[in-house]
């Protein structure tokens, strides 16, 4: 196609990653005009518009972003076809919540590489919505997302479901009984911060059961979560895998009925176009429902 080069997709691709052109670009204005000129031409060479733009912002649009999903399909399918004529290992791009990479993929980073031919993972610590977005954009190739946050334009399959528990320091106790915190005493907090689905669920959950939970730390992930109750500052809601790593002498792990509410599905997810191009990431997939099937 005259006008569609390699240059000019791979400026579409790093400005709809970026979010910007000065983002992608960096500071120099020459490089910032040199992108700006490129999307113009392939817009042209392709007769359609990629972005709306709004004085010098740029977004992109279903067109920008299928382009961009496109493209970066096909230089991830040139990828793994050059590695596996040089004898190297392929390369899977994976995006999931912190939580779910270090609780449920990281401690099986080996055997999800191993095999013939083996895999490379670029594993990447999104949010939900940043992680849909960048499978969209194509830059990430595979998810391990909410399963009531995938979109219907992906493919999914639903692979676990995680459960939350209590996790209480015994120093904040009066006993080893961790039943005393639905009695009403205001019990020092280590809440996920945000505004998210399970931030919203946490304060439902504990009206519900009667928890008194005082906040007196916010962290922006689990793992921060269980460096708070580690350190017998607070309690905290925590993946339950997470939560039996502590010693039981000094933790007490509170369970409820009601607490189920925090559950959550898990769901490998994919575009159907990725999947079909690049046996990698089939193979991924595979070794990613067997490790989270078999390793609850």
């Amino acid at each position: 196609m005259v006008g569609v080069s390699i240059d000019r997709l791979n400026t579409l691709c790093a400005v709809v990653e970026a979010g910007a052109i000065a983002t992608a670009a960096g500071p120099d204005p020459n490089r910032q005009s040199q992108f700006s000129r490129q999307l113009k031409e392939l817009e042209k060479a392709l007769g359609a518009t990629l972005f709306e733009r709004s004085g010098k912002t740029l977004h992109p649009n279903e067109a920008g972003r299928r382009v961009a999903r496109a493209t970066q399909n096909f230089f991830g399918a040139l990828d793994d076809i050059m590695d596996a004529a040089q004898g190297r290992a392929e390369t899977v791009r994976l995006g999931a919540g912190e939580a779910m990479l270090r609780w449920f993929v990281m401690p099986h980073l080996a055997e999800l590489m191993s095999g013939d031919p083996p895999l490379r993972f670029d594993v990447h610590s999104l949010t939900t919505e940043l992680a849909l977005r960048e499978m969209l954009a194509g830059t990430v190739d595979l998810g391990l997302l909410r399963t009531d946050a995938v979109p219907e334009d992906l493919q999914s399959e639903v692979v676990k479901t995680v459960r939350y528990i209590l996790a209480v320091p015994r120093s904040l106790l009066r006993s080893r009984e961790g039943a005393e915190v639905f009695e009403g005493r205001p019990l020092p907090f280590a809440e996920l911060a945000g505004d998210g689905v399970f931030a919203r669920t946490v304060q439902k959950t504990a009206t519900a059961l009667g928890l008194n939970l005082r906040p007196v730390v916010q962290a922006q992930t689990f793992s921060l979560l269980v460096s708070a109750v580690e350190s017998s500052t607070a309690a905290a809601f925590l993946p339950e895998v997470a939560a039996k790593s502590l010693p039981e002498q000094s933790f007490a792990l509170v369970s409820a009925e009601g607490m189920s509410a925090l559950n959550r599905r898990l769901s490998l997810v994919w575009s159907s176009q990725v999947v079909e191009s690049r046996p990698s990431v089939r193979r991924a997939i595979t070794r990613l429902r067997r490790v989270l099937a078999t390793n609850k």
